[in-house]
């Protein structure tokens, strides 16, 4: 399964889109997140008829109201994935999630954490935004290994992670 991910698009539907047309076209992804900021941005993708799980940014009035989610956890293929506009909000059960996926910050970066992968694909905000480039991200989740992808608005792949999975808990 593949999963496209990208944050703070903060209104530029035209960065959003490029990036959704490569995520779904060239690298296979089926489901969509949008890490906030801005939330409505995300709206637009689920009309143009993309899957796609959402969170608020800090600075979206959906933030403010009770039901729209903060953060949100899903499963997909036996991964467990947590995610929030901030890495601040992802607290409690949640920050043991194989992967945890936040924006804010504007910038890309995949590292491991707590036996986690912090994942954030940077921006889509404009050409360069706090001293970095455009950029959006892609998991590859396969049988026994988990890949991450960074990729600039340009298609240039500019980090990657592969990952053994975690074995299954057993109940």
């Amino acid at each position: 399964m593949r999963i496209g991910v990208m944050s703070d698009t903060h209104g530029n539907l035209e960065f959003m889109f490029h990036a959704t047309d490569a995520l779904v076209r060239e690298h296979g992804a089926t489901v969509l997140f949008h890490l906030g900021d801005d939330y409505r941005d995300a709206e637009s993708l689920r009309r143009a008829g993309h899957e796609v799980r959402a969170v608020p940014g800090l600075w979206c009035p959906e933030y403010e109201r009770n039901r729209v989610p903060r953060r949100l956890l899903e499963h997909f293929d036996g991964v467990s994935i947590a995610c929030a506009h901030a890495l601040e909000e992802i607290t409690g059960s949640d920050r043991r999630s194989d992967i945890l996926l936040h924006g804010h910050t504007h910038r890309p970066a995949i590292q491991e954490r707590d036996h986690s992968i912090v994942f954030n694909p940077g921006h889509l905000k404009e050409h360069r935004s706090r001293g970095q480039i455009a950029s959006y991200g892609l998991i590859n989740i396969e049988e026994k290994h988990l890949s991450f992808f960074v990729y600039r608005i340009d298609g240039l792949m500019v980090q990657q992670r592969r990952q053994p999975r975690k074995p299954p808990v057993e109940e």
